[in-house]
């Protein structure tokens, strides 16, 4: 994952710190990154909401689909400027 800006190799486990309130910075060129809400976002959420409905009798099990979700969420997040934050 790069930055839209600089391409600065950017760690795809930084995108778990961005929210709505607080977007991520690159460390070169202090752009304001967020995730683009696309395909990829409602999947994850729905991949995400499944587990919990379907999976929620097995806590153990529950726990490790919700950790693997997140890891391809974080691994194939893409990542745009925040039209909100200072560009």
């Amino acid at each position: 994952m790069h930055c839209p800006k600089c391409k600065n190799p950017i760690s795809p486990l930084k995108v778990w710190l961005i929210t709505r309130w607080s977007p991520l910075r690159c460390d070169r060129c202090g752009a304001s990154l967020t995730r683009a809400i696309d395909r990829q976002f409602f999947i994850i959420s729905v991949l995400m909401f499944a587990g919990l409905f379907l999976l929620i009798q097995t806590p153990l099990f529950l726990i490790v689909w919700l950790i693997v979700v997140m890891l391809i969420d974080a691994y194939t997040v893409q990542l745009v400027l925040d039209r909100e934050g200072p560009q």
